[in-house]
């Protein structure tokens, strides 16, 4: 289902209601031989196993700071250096 057309790819890690851990590191290679960015959503992984970013080939990885018994309302945005560099701030004057 995937094609040039594809811009960004959103999954979630595991899920919450079946505990089923998807094939993140597939999809996001899949999506970027097309062109396509990836999202991970971690919220319900980082707070059962360790996560890394690196082997899992994502653009952005994100999840919510009370699953890992952090305040509530706050999380967390992992970018790839080089995607983050490209783009403006959020609500930035940017250039």
């Amino acid at each position: 289902m995937l094609s040039p057309k594809t811009k960004i790819v959103g999954i979630t890690h595991v899920s919450n209601v079946l505990g089923i851990i998807n094939p993140v590191a597939e999809v996001c290679a899949m999506a970027r031989a097309v062109g396509a960015v990836s999202l991970v959503d971690g919220a319900q992984s980082l707070p059962h196993f360790k996560v890394d970013v690196q082997k899992l080939g994502c653009d952005f990885l994100t999840f919510s700071g009370h699953k890992i018994f952090a305040p509530t309302g706050i999380g967390a945005l992992y970018g790839r250096r080089d995607l983050l560099d490209q783009m403006s701030p959020w609500q930035g004057g940017g250039a």
